[in-house]
Order: C-alpha cells, then sequence, then structure tokens
C-alpha cells in the first residue's frame, strides 16, 4: 500500500442505541439523496468499529481516499493527501439530540490498536478527529477529544493533529 498521510477518527452520529453494521453504513452512504440516503460514490469509512468491538472493511486496504482541500477540513485549513477513515457506531445521546462518547470499552481497545498499528506502519501518518480541522462549535464528531485521548494512550504527538487556536476578539 502507498503511504498514508492522514488516520481520520469519527462515529456514525447515530444513537448509542443503534447497533447498526458494515451493510447498513454501506447502503446509507451510497443510496440516492433521494431516497434518503448521503448519494457517495462509496462507504464515507474505511473501517466500522461495531459495538462489541469488531472491526469491519468496509473499503479495501489497498483502496485509501485521496483527500482534496475540501475533502475533511472544508477549506478551513487544507488537508491534502491520502486518507483513511475508521468509524466507530455510535457518538450520540440516546434519542440523538446531543453529541456523546458513546464507545464501549470493546470499542475503545480496537480503536486504539488501529491507531497504534498504523502510527507504527506509517511513521509520519496523522491521526485527527473529523471535525478537528474545521472546529465548528455545534459539531464534535466523533465526541471525544481525540488529541487527549491519544496521547493518553502514548501516541507521539509527532503523529497528532495540532489544532489551529481559535482566537476570539471583542
Amino acid at each position: 500500500m502507498e503511504t498514508l498521510n492522514y488516520l481520520v477518527i469519527q462515529s456514525t452520529n447515530t444513537s448509542e442505541a443503534k447497533n447498526l453494521n458494515k451493510d447498513a453504513i454501506i447502503n446509507h452512504h451510497t443510496r440516492p439523496i433521494s431516497n434518503g440516503g448521503l448519494g457517495f460514490n462509496r462507504p464515507g469509512f474505511d473501517y466500522l468499529i461495531l459495538q462489541d468491538g469488531t472491526l469491519e472493511t468496509l473499503v479495501s486496504e489497498n483502496s485509501p481516499t485521496n483527500v482534496d482541500l475540501w475533502g475533511v477540513s472544508g477549506g478551513k485549513r487544507p488537508i491534502l493527501g491520502k486518507v483513511k477513515h475508521i468509524g466507530y457506531v455510535g457518538g450520540r445521546t440516546l434519542k440523538e439530540a446531543f453529541w456523546k462518547d458513546t464507545r464501549t470499552e470493546e470499542q475503545t481497545k480496537t480503536l486504539e490498536a488501529i491507531v497504534k498499528f498504523y502510527t507504527l506502519r506509517f511513521p509520519k501518518i496523522i491521526v485527527v478527529g473529523f471535525d478537528d480541522p474545521t472546529y465548528v462549535e455545534e459539531s464534535k464528531n466523533p465526541a471525544f477529544d481525540v488529541q487527549a485521548w491519544l496521547e493518553s494512550i502514548g501516541i507521539p504527538t509527532r503523529n497528532q493533529y495540532q489544532r489551529t487556536p481559535i482566537i476570539r476578539t471583542v
């Protein structure tokens, strides 16, 4: 596989009670917008971590996403390169009203294993939370502080996405 530049962590943005699977995600992501889907030409996740910690492959290892300026950052801070997206099932409260870190212990262990694998395999890879580049106050996907979590599991700073400080003027 060619070199990867980024590993993006995100949630499915669904209730902690929904137990989605690979087929449900592929269907939702690739179904036309007119039929309630997202209209993507492929799933938005390369890997999906189920609530029991099972890692499902949605897009093959040898098929990273090419990301352009608008791909992840929304144009606010350029992110260019090859990316793999890891999604975990959950990320919202029971009624989907608020963001919530709903990772089960099993999901957290699987996520840690895959992040450590990729940082060893690609020493220059940057691990980033889905909303970190845009930093929109109302959106918190993946519903936990990725940088703090990466530090807690021993991922080197060089592999952590560095958020641009927000400067507010009065």
